[in-house]
């Protein structure tokens, strides 16, 4: 048998090669605030890093070349630890939920079935210490719609309950969804105008407690 030169040889390897190189991998993430009734900020800073309040849930969206990428994996870290990932991944697109305060990064790898094209990215998540803050009055039956219901400001809040009083003590209403409020109402009908009380009891993503109690002062006109 006759055989083929070895420049042959030398020049079949080196096309091989350079079909092989010619092959990338590009990762690209796209995140996106999974839409909730609450008003939990999630933005998008001019560096591509996220900021946003918990609990927050974000859908992750991974891009590469198909189909010569054949496998995603996900690794999200606390930055205070880069070398043991909190959660791992190995879906094209995942969900998660920050629920508490801290820096995090997200990082996704892409590779083909002989990982020879590997590629990698990564975002940064930066989620908010806690805060509340409770108004003092509020005007229900407003015809504007303006501040017509008793609603708290908040930042990463995992955990909320509030109980409204009347001056004899009698619970009028009580809600645990801290993105919702009380319209004024008890049995179906609009109270009086006057003082009314609060009481609520949360605690932040960050682990500080709250339990706050005060005065509400109802000015809509009967």
């Amino acid at each position: 048998m006759k055989k083929l030169p070895v420049l042959l040889f030398i020049s079949l390897l080196t096309v091989s090669m350079q079909a092989q190189m010619a092959v990338t991998c590009e990762a690209h993430i796209v995140a996106e605030k999974e839409l909730r009734n609450a008003p939990n900020e999630m933005r998008i800073e001019e560096n591509g890093s996220i900021v946003g309040s918990a609990p927050v849930i974000i859908n992750f969206y991974g891009y590469s070349n198909e189909p010569v990428t054949a496998y995603y994996t996900w690794f999200i870290y606390n930055k205070k630890d880069m070398e043991n990932p909190v959660a791992r991944y190995t879906d094209k697109d995942i969900r998660y939920t920050f629920g508490q305060s801290g820096d995090f990064v997200v990082k996704l790898e892409v590779a083909d079935r002989n990982s020879i094209c590997v590629d990698t990215t990564s975002v940064s998540v930066k989620v908010t210490e806690s805060d509340l803050d409770v108004p003092n009055y509020f005007s229900p039956g407003n015809p504007s719609g303006s501040n017509a219901e008793f609603r708290v400001a908040y930042k990463s809040l995992v955990k909320f309950k509030c109980t409204i009083f009347n001056r004899w003590g009698t619970k009028l209403y009580q809600w645990t969804d801290p993105a919702k409020g009380w319209d004024g109402k008890y049995n179906g009908k609009y109270v009086n105008t006057g003082v009314y009380f609060y009481v609520i009891e949360a605690e932040g993503s960050d682990g500080i407690k709250y339990k706050k109690g005060g005065d509400i002062n109802i000015l809509r006109k009967r």
